[in-house]
């Protein structure tokens, strides 16, 4: 006979064990899941914070508006659960003259919101002690990278609530220790007073098929479990009998019912809903209504489809995936639904498995909406747009550029690299140009459309493009690099316009500068031809009366001599400016000053207007000397006809040559005395063809052609405004040109 052991410490000990077991797997896993679930909410609202305000921050950082994105930030730091916000902004840090302008907010000690110091030592501190860390860039809708967003989080919520979680574990220990004790007096009263009674109870407990609903608990007298163990066997034999017969029975229902596709179950031809899982209510809206006895059909936007649907079933056809239109609410709701025939509970029914696909058909019609947007700016912008892959094949061509090539689309895409609409020489020409300027080998081809754009440097130039019928058309190309989340290429766009109006304009203006210098020629000539002539016939004549001497002679040839090296280097200065120089060359600001006050000083000096030329800063830039030449001729020009027109407003005349140098900003301005612009017109001033001059002696395309030299080809800016100022102790007011360059 098994020895038999004191009720009491059995029962103290089987309770004291499960006690704790229980107690300690649940503290455990409470503790586990709680830390678990903590840290994947604090990435998830971090996440989430991020894609919420980041296109807001792009705009705002494409407006300089920093006080705005400050704003956001402490606004999101004060209603979620997040420690800091950093924001690096490369285009107010441009304005400012550094890489980046670095800014955010941070909670001083988890509790007060501050702005963040880069130079704080405290803050950074407590930035590299955060839990958790992550960092996002800013990109524009050009792919220009304007900035980083960053954002941290301590584990200060974290510690609370792991010390919440300990602060329950103890007190679940002393409820549980007082369960312990109560349960322990409960198991003595019934283990040992009332036995037989339990049994008798236990049986007297039964279910709807009068089989007893527990189990009784076995004994340590030997008698009493003796009893309690045959009872429970004969128990157990009629339990498991009857479960497994309505197992059987309630399988399906079980396992539909767990489904997290919506299931439903209709008979009367599909009329009548028998059954229906939770997810077909949540579908159908109906989590505080029953499904049951409904009809179906009330739910199909279209009638006739459910008609339809039960028709194929008729014939004895399963249907699968077939896209449907409910309307539940008066909310439209896209399903994937398949149905099928089957036996219910001995009749004949149908069953329907549904799968909600309305987020998916929403997202379709946006993308579809944004890709038609897309593909209309692409095709409808004004300009020229091709798209490569990496490799420079062809892989989109938008309208105005087949219109204007003559080229049909599939004519070139995945055949062709760009290079079959340019010039050979011309690429050739611009890949030693390439080389010289970035001290690269380039060679002729793709490469040279594209590498600057990879050195992430302006990749803006005049080419000629070559149309399908072999006609030349000039164009300004602008060449962009395409990259992936990233940062690794994987195509190129150009983005070109056809410049024939502007060369049309680059050759009348030309013509114009012509003009004006053949007038200047003369001015220049006039005197040095007199002198010349008045020798010679003084020569001549002294020279027939026999009074001329040998060395007077000589000393009259010499002055010829002077005189005609002096119209010679006259010719080889207009010679220099009217050859078309292609290449850029390295050139100084003032050396650009004195070649063009060489070449519209006489024309100047005829007008009586003085030059006041100061030049304390002298930089050296990369460009076409002709083309800079003939920018200050112009605006020069303009200074001499407005001191031409108000002469009568001031004896005087003066035109102001400046240079000056801040930081890395270098500006040259022209100013003069002439009265100033119009308000009404300063804004039109570089427009093509406007002018306020009569069409007999102003063609409007100076100033214009101006801009475009400055603006297009050399990257620099240019700016009119009136300046009122103080010369020589008067008061004048005058048309002030500035050119900026960055250095």
């Amino acid at each position: 006979m098994n020895k038999k052991y004191s009720l009491y410490l059995a029962l103290a000990l089987i309770i004291f064990v499960i006690v704790t077991s229980i107690m300690t797997l649940s503290s455990t896993y409470t503790y586990i899941t709680t830390k678990n679930k903590t840290i994947e909410e604090m990435k998830n609202n971090s996440k989430t914070t991020i894609l919420s305000i980041k296109d807001t921050i792009e705009n705002l950082i494409s407006a300089y508006a920093v006080n705005e994105y400050d704003t956001l930030i402490y606004n999101e730091i004060n209603r979620r659960n997040i420690f800091a916000i950093i924001i690096e902004d490369n285009n107010m840090g441009k304005i400012l003259g550094t890489n980046t302008l670095t800014s955010g907010k941070i909670k001083y000690n988890n509790s007060r919101i501050v702005d963040y110091n880069p130079t704080n030592m405290k803050h950074n501190k407590q930035l590299e002690n955060c839990f958790y860390s992550d960092t996002y860039n800013i990109i524009n809708k050009k792919g220009k990278k304007l900035g980083t967003i960053s954002i941290y989080i301590s584990d200060y919520t974290m510690n609370k609530e792991l010390t919440n979680i300990i602060s329950e574990t103890i007190k679940n220990s002393i409820i549980l220790s007082l369960l312990l004790i109560i349960s322990l007096f409960i198991a003595i009263r019934i283990f040992i007073l009332k036995p037989i009674h339990d049994i008798i109870d236990t049986i007297s407990q039964r279910n709807k098929d009068g089989i007893p609903k527990e189990h009784i608990a076995n004994n340590s007298f030997i008698e009493i479990n003796n009893l309690s163990t045959s009872i429970n066997n004969m128990i157990t034999s009629i339990k498991e009998s009857t479960n497994n017969l309505k197992n059987e029975q309630n399988r399906l229902e079980y396992l539909l019912q767990l489904s997290p596709i919506a299931v439903r179950i209709a008979k009367d031809k599909g009329e009548n809903v028998i059954f229906a899982n939770k997810a077909y209510s949540r579908i159908l809206h109906l989590e505080e209504e029953s499904p049951i006895n409904r009809n179906p059909k009330d739910y199909y936007t279209k009638k006739s489809d459910y008609e339809e649907i039960i028709k194929t079933l008729e014939k004895n056809e399963s249907i699968y995936n077939k896209l449907i239109k409910l309307k539940v609410k008066n909310k439209t709701i896209w399903v994937l639904a398949s149905y099928t025939n089957i036996d219910f509970d001995g009749e004949d029914a149908i069953i329907g498995w549904f799968y909600d696909v309305t987020n998916e058909k929403t997202n379709e019609k946006k993308l579809y909406e944004a890709l038609e947007l897309q593909t209309t700016i692409f095709d409808n912008s004004g300009y020229l747009i091709i798209r490569t892959n990496k490799d420079g094949i062809i892989k989109q061509i938008n309208k105005e550029a087949e219109k204007l090539l003559g080229y049909k689309a599939e004519e070139l895409i995945d055949i062709y690299t760009p290079e079959i609409l340019h010039l050979e020489e011309e690429v050739k020409q611009r890949a030693i140009e390439f080389s010289k300027e970035l001290d690269i080998d380039i060679k002729p081809g793709f490469e040279v459309f594209t590498l600057k754009s990879e050195l992430e440097l302006k990749n803006e130039y005049e080419w000629t493009y070559v149309t399908k019928d072999g006609k030349h058309i000039p164009i300004f190309l602008s060449v962009t690099a395409l990259k992936n989340k990233n940062n690794k290429i994987y195509g190129y766009i150009g983005i070109s316009r056809d410049i024939s109006q502007d060369k049309l304009i680059e050759s009348q203006a030309k013509l114009a500068s012509m003009g004006e210098m053949i007038g200047n020629i003369a001015h220049q000539w006039r005197q040095p031809l007199t002198v010349v002539s008045t020798i010679a016939s003084g020569t001549k004549i002294r020279s027939q009366l026999n009074m001329i001497s040998d060395d007077e002679l000589l000393e009259n040839m010499d002055n010829i001599t002077l005189q005609v090296q002096y119209l010679s280097k006259t010719i080889d200065d207009f010679r220099d400016f009217i050859k078309n120089k292609n290449d850029k060359e390295k050139i100084y600001i003032s050396k650009l000053i004195d070649k063009t006050l060489s070449i519209v000083s006489p024309a100047l000096k005829n007008n009586s207007i003085e030059i006041i030329k100061s030049i304390d800063e002298d930089i050296q830039i990369y460009g076409f000397e002709n083309q800079l030449v003939q920018a200050l001729i112009n605006i020069i020009n303009n200074s001499k006809d407005a001191l031409k027109d108000n002469s009568e407003v001031s004896p005087d005349k003066y035109i102001f040559i400046n240079t000056k140098k801040e930081d890395n900003i270098f500006t040259l301005s022209i100013k003069d005395n002439g009265g100033g612009i119009n308000k009404d017109i300063k804004d039109k001033i570089f427009d093509p063809y406007f002018t306020t001059k009569h069409q007999s002696i102003g063609t409007g395309i100076g100033l214009s052609m101006t801009y475009s030299i400055l603006k297009e080809h050399h990257n620099t800016n240019i700016k009119v405004s009136n300046e009122t100022f103080i010369y020589k102790e008067s008061k004048y007011t005058g048309a002030c040109f500035e050119i900026v360059f960055e250095i």
